[in-house]
């Protein structure tokens, strides 16, 4: 039986380093989260640049690198068009609604408009079918294809990979907060900027030979 670190080699090794730190920034940041605001606004300590960083790693994802990458692969760039559509929506988003939910003194959505329309009934629907859409269109594609990158990169089994980013996801979403959530998604965005250029220099690499 392989072992399944062979044919990585560094690469696995990184990405458990990774895996290791991130544990660590986990059982950091479960420290002083006993206020609401503490949970889900980091107590507003973050500055721009990690907010920054933190949209940017928490929207690319496996679902990107190994199912945009390769659709756009086999049938052509139009297949990203829709992303270059998000630019206008945070934009929207960080001119035009975030200064409305500021004045509201709201941390979330569903919260606010409880407080614009009133009764807790909207807030729960809210809440309840946001969950719903995010865990069919957008968890459960990025778990999926984490599962097979971990299997790839590890040899772990689908189901067990699964079980490990479920588990890892829970305790540092719900011990650490937002602020946990921002430091981990930091360290992602450096490993996705520097795999990202790797893929590109070596798809680059490769259809030069392809071509001579």
């Amino acid at each position: 039986m392989l072992s399944p670190w062979q044919g990585f080699g560094w690469t696995a090794q990184v990405f458990s380093s990774s895996s290791a730190l991130e544990v660590l920034v986990i059982v950091i940041m479960s420290c002083s989260r006993g206020t609401e605001e503490d949970f889900f606004l980091a107590g507003r300590s973050l500055v721009w640049w990690q907010i920054g960083a933190f949209l940017f790693a928490s929207n690319i994802g496996t679902g990107h690198f190994m199912g945009l990458a390769g659709k756009g692969a086999s049938s052509g760039i139009a297949v990203g068009a829709f992303e270059w559509n998000a630019a206008f929506i945070l934009c929207a988003l960080g001119w035009v609604f975030s200064p409305v939910y500021m004045k509201s003194g709201v941390v979330t959505l569903p919260r606010y408009l409880r407080k614009r329309f009133g009764g807790y009934r909207i807030q729960f629907l809210l809440a309840v079918l946001y969950l719903v859409i995010y865990i069919f269109s957008k968890i459960s594609v990025e778990i999926c294809t984490g599962a097979v990158f971990m299997r790839l990169v590890l040899g772990l089994d689908v189901y067990l990979a699964t079980v490990v980013l479920l588990s890892v996801t829970g305790i540092c979403s719900v011990t650490g907060g937002f602020a946990a959530v921002v430091y981990t998604d930091l360290l992602h965005a450096g490993f996705v900027v520097l795999g990202s250029v790797l893929l590109m220099g070596y798809d680059g690499t490769e259809a030069l030979r392809t071509r001579e």
